[in-house]
Formats: C-alpha cells, sequence, structure tokens
C-alpha cells in the first residue's frame, strides 16, 4: 500500500504530464528510455504538484474559516483540511486520507492536462527558438519545429496525394490519397490509400509537379508528394473530360 501511495504521489503527476505531450505530437526522435522518462517526468512533477498542493492549500484554509465551518465532518468539504507546513512529511500525512488522494488524482488529472498543453504550444518553441539561436550564433542548422522527418512530412493536418514506390522496383508504384499514417514511433510504417485507381489515371493524363520526397535510406522506400493544388485542378479537368466523354474508363 505504501508503494502504491507514493507511486501516486510522486510519479503519477509526472508520467501523466509526459503522456499528454506525446499525445500533443511532441514525439521524441527515438523511444526514451527508462531512466529519461523517470528525469523527464521529474522535471514535470514540480510544476503540476505545486499547483495542485497551492489549489489545496487555499481550500483547506477556506475551509477552517469559522463562518463557513460547519459543525460536522463533511466529505471533501471538511473531512481532515489539514493546513501545510511546507513539509514532506505533511504530504505523507495527509497521503492517509482517501479523501485527500482523491482530490489529488482528480487534480492531477487535469492539471497535467493544462500544463501539457502549455510545455506543447508555447514552452516547447519559446525552448526551441533559444537553442537554434544558439545554434545559429555556433554555425549550424537549426532544428525544425517537428520532432521527426516523418512528422514533418505526414502528421500535418493537411490532404496529401501521394505516390508510393520503391528505388529497387521503378515498375511499381501505387497513387492515391493519403488517409491513415502511423505514428512516428510505430515500427511498422504502413499507410492506407485512398482512390488508387482514380489518382493513377489522373496522373496519366496530367503531368503534376511533385513538391517533396520523402525517402527512407533504410528500407528504399520513396513517397512523392505531389502539389496540392495541382492535383486538385487536374481532377477537376479529368473529371470534365470524363464527363464530356471525350476520356473513356474502359
Amino acid at each position: 500500500m505504501d508503494s502504491l501511495i507514493s507511486l501516486i504521489i510522486f510519479t503519477l503527476p509526472g508520467l501523466l504530464a509526459y503522456f499528454w505531450i506525446n499525445l500533443f505530437g511532441l514525439t521524441p526522435t527515438t523511444k526514451r528510455d527508462s531512466s529519461e522518462v523517470v528525469a523527464l517526468s521529474a522535471l514535470l512533477w514540480i510544476p503540476i504538484v505545486s499547483i495542485v498542493l497551492f489549489i489545496y492549500q487555499i481550500l483547506a484554509w477556506v475551509s477552517n474559516w469559522e463562518i463557513i465551518d460547519p459543525s460536522f465532518d463533511v466529505p471533501i468539504v471538511k473531512q481532515d483540511w489539514m493546513l501545510m507546513g511546507g513539509k514532506i512529511a505533511d504530504i505523507n500525512k495527509l497521503s492517509d486520507n482517501i479523501w485527500f488522494l482523491l482530490y489529488y488524482v482528480v487534480s492531477s488529472i487535469i492539471t497535467s492536462f493544462y500544463v501539457a498543453r502549455w510545455v506543447s504550444n508555447k514552452g516547447y518553441k519559446f525552448l526551441m527558438d533559444k537553442v537554434n539561436m544558439v545554434r545559429e550564433e555556433n554555425g549550424i542548422a537549426p532544428f525544425s519545429s517537428k520532432t521527426t522527418v516523418w512528422n514533418e512530412m505526414f502528421l500535418g493536418n493537411a490532404g496529401q496525394i501521394v505516390e508510393y514506390c520503391k528505388v529497387e522496383d521503378v515498375n511499381f508504384s501505387l497513387i492515391g490519397s493519403l488517409v491513415n499514417v502511423p505514428r512516428a514511433h510505430e515500427v511498422e510504417k504502413g499507410i492506407v490509400l485512398d482512390g488508387v485507381a482514380h489518382w493513377t489515371r489522373v496522373m496519366e493524363y496530367y503531368n503534376v509537379p511533385v513538391d517533396k520526397v520523402y525517402i527512407d535510406t533504410s528500407t528504399g522506400v520513396t513517397i512523392k508528394i505531389y502539389n496540392l493544388e495541382g492535383a486538385l485542378e487536374a481532377q477537376s479537368l479529368f473529371n470534365e473530360r470524363l464527363e464530356n466523354g471525350s476520356i473513356s474508363l474502359e
């Protein structure tokens, strides 16, 4: 039981924040080992617990006002709302109270979400700006705003028309609308293409420029990303010719 309480008090808030940050898209270039996760969780634990205990201290202080203090115990309202004295022993003493643990867990979930949101939206950008400033002063190219090349290329919130092919097989290719891609650290980089037959026909009739090419140097897989405006314009022209009968699908 003591191990469980220690896990909740000293580990849960930081791990929750780390979990949220990964969900928000700030995935590292490689999977972190356990020591790195522990170190990051410990750093994130500090602001979260500071906020949670600060709010608790205010509630405990208000609950001791004689004007609102009920004459009987009411769970959450007056169930051992002990004022903290700034010692770790106070947390250990409060951890024996189930109501405090319930408050601590719920508050940690909510607070960790907003702390992670701030880190993902503003904190990370601020840090990267400072790091890139030093890198540029040292004559080194700045980091991208995205944490991995895969994220940079495919995890944006925009439609993409792509061509999948392999370096060793120049005759094999698939063209379609990219609708599903894996996360950065999924072992299998499976993708889902929609409208393969349709987009293959469109590209046979029109020469759409390629904006970028993703090359996996370890497997030889190549994914060409077509200019979206050009692809949509080519599709409109193709559909018009199809309706006029100048193009046949047979």
